[in-house]
Formats: structure tokens, C-alpha cells, sequence
């Protein structure tokens, strides 16, 4: 009995000390969002900020969100395009959507047609539900005003970012 003692006291240390970070860590990111969902913008931005900078991409694509928007942060499009292209870094496929809006539209950066559809290109395969559909209405729409060579090379460009694990979208 006494040999598998210290073995267990070492496992149960190690998971004790790792499992507790983790799980503030998720029930900060829960508290963020519920602050959030109930329109405290404020406590969401104060919550998320450090789950953002930490890396974790949800609650950079909600930081993306409010500075988009203005909700709880000054509005500022170039900030919310950088936590947008954080966290799609990462594969999460929340902001791509928002990313082609940014670029399509030119907000905080030059209107670029071309990345708004690598980006919508990207979403649609990504998504699904009614954030898929979106993405997708967004394509049509906009290859209606592109010519050939734009939209290969926007398929291209979305391409080469998946291959690379979204490394290499800019």
C-alpha cells in the first residue's frame, strides 16, 4: 500500500496543479460571454482582455466583435481586424466572415476585394448553419463585381491560408 502512495500524491500534484488554471480559465471565458449575451460590455471587455491576450481565440474574436462595434471599447476598426486575424490564425472560424466585411467594406484597412473573398471563401467552408449561408451569400454577391483573374486569385490566396493552417492569409 505504502508504494503506490507517493506515485499518487506526485499525479494528484501535477493535475491539481495544472487542472485549476484551466478551469478558471473556462469559467472566465463563460463569465465573459454571459456578461456579454446580457449587454455589460464593459465587464465582457474587462474578462475577455485577458483570455484574449492569453490566446484564446473566442474571446479574441469577441474583442473583435466589440471594438467592431463599439460595445464596452472605443470603436476601432484596425484593433478589431487584429484580434479578428488572431484568432483566425488559429483556425477559429468565427471572424472570417467579419474579415471579409472588413476588407470589402475598408474599414481600417484599404478596400480589398480580393481578400474579402479569400476570406468569405475561407468562411464558407468553415461554416455552417446560417453563418455558412452568409458567407456564401457574401461570395455571390461580391464575385458579381470582381473579374475572373480577382476571384482565382481570391481562391488561390484562400487556399494557400488553409494549406498553411492559416498562417499564411496576409
Amino acid at each position: 500500500m505504502r508504494r503506490y502512495v507517493l506515485p499518487l500524491l506526485l499525479v494528484l500534484t501535477y493535475v491539481s496543479g495544472m487542472w485549476p488554471e484551466s478551469a478558471l480559465a473556462a469559467q472566465s471565458l463563460e463569465e465573459a460571454e454571459l456578461a456579454y449575451d446580457r449587454g455589460d460590455y464593459t465587464q465582457a471587455a474587462r474578462l475577455f482582455s485577458p483570455l484574449a491576450e492569453q490566446g484564446v481565440a473566442s474571446a479574441q474574436f469577441y474583442l473583435g466583435l466589440m471594438h467592431e462595434k463599439g460595445r464596452g471599447v472605443r470603436q476601432d476598426h484596425f484593433t478589431a481586424l487584429t484580434w479578428f486575424r488572431k484568432a483566425a490564425a488559429q483556425g477559429y472560424a468565427g471572424p472570417q466572415n467579419n474579415l471579409g466585411l472588413i476588407y470589402e467594406r475598408g474599414r481600417g484597412v484599404r478596400k480589398d476585394v480580393v481578400r474579402a473573398l479569400m476570406w468569405y471563401t475561407i468562411a464558407a467552408t468553415m461554416l455552417s448553419g446560417n453563418e455558412g449561408k452568409v458567407a456564401l451569400q457574401r461570395q455571390d454577391h461580391l464575385t458579381t463585381q470582381m473579374t475572373a483573374a480577382q476571384i482565382e486569385q481570391a481562391r488561390d490566396l484562400a487556399q494557400r491560408c488553409q494549406q498553411s493552417q492559416f498562417k499564411d492569409c496576409d
